[in-house]
C-alpha cells in the first residue's frame, strides 16, 4: 500500500513539473506558426506566460493577409491529461464582419486525453449559446444553438431538425 502512495505522489509531482515547466510561449510561437502555413496569421498580441497557463492579449487575426478579426483576450491552460482554451470577445473586422455580422462574447474549446481527436466547443455571442465539437480525425465540425437569439446573420449556414438549429461541415 505504501508502494501505491509512493507512486501515486511521485506521479502528481511529475505532472505538476511538466506543467509548471511547460515552455507555453514556445507551444504557441508553434501553434502560431502551423497556422501561418496555413495562411492564417495572429498579430500585435501580448502574450503573458505564468507556471500555469498562457494570455494572449489585443491580436489580430488575418486570413490570406485579410484583418478578419480582433481577440480582446485569450487564456491557454495547457495541464497535459486536459486542456482548455477560452477566448474573449471576438469582434469581426472587415469582410467578415460584413458577411457574418455577428460577435462572439466567449468561446471555450476543450481536449482531454481520453478523447484526443476530440474537442469540445461552447460559446456565447449575439447568435445565442451554442455547444458542439470538432472531430479532429474524421475533420468534421457539429455546432448546436441551444439557446437561440438573433440567428438571423448565420441562418443560411444553419440547418434545423426537432431538436433546434445546428450547423455541421467538414473540413
Amino acid at each position: 500500500m505504501r508502494l501505491v502512495i509512493n507512486i501515486l505522489i511521485f506521479l502528481i509531482f511529475l505532472i505538476g513539473g511538466l506543467i509548471i515547466f511547460m515552455p507555453k510561449s514556445q507551444l504557441y510561437y508553434y501553434g502560431e506558426k502551423m497556422l501561418n502555413e496555413n495562411g492564417i496569421m495572429i498579430s500585435d498580441e501580448k502574450i503573458k506566460e505564468t507556471p500555469i497557463d498562457l494570455t494572449i492579449n489585443n491580436g489580430n487575426i488575418y486570413a490570406q493577409g485579410v484583418l478578419v478579426a480582433s481577440i480582446a483576450k485569450a487564456k491557454v491552460q495547457p495541464y497535459i491529461l486536459f486542456n482548455k482554451a477560452e477566448i474573449n470577445d471576438v469582434e469581426l473586422k472587415g469582410l467578415a464582419k460584413d458577411f457574418l455580422n455577428i460577435s462572439i462574447d466567449k468561446a471555450i474549446a476543450k481536449e482531454s486525453i481520453l478523447k484526443p481527436f476530440i474537442v469540445a466547443l461552447e460559446a456565447e455571442g449575439s447568435f445565442g449559446k451554442a455547444v458542439g465539437w470538432v472531430d479532429l480525425k474524421n475533420r468534421l465540425i457539429h455546432i448546436d444553438i441551444v439557446e437561440a437569439k438573433n440567428i438571423n446573420p448565420i441562418r443560411k449556414y444553419m440547418h434545423k431538425n426537432e431538436q433546434g438549429w445546428y450547423y455541421e461541415s467538414k473540413f
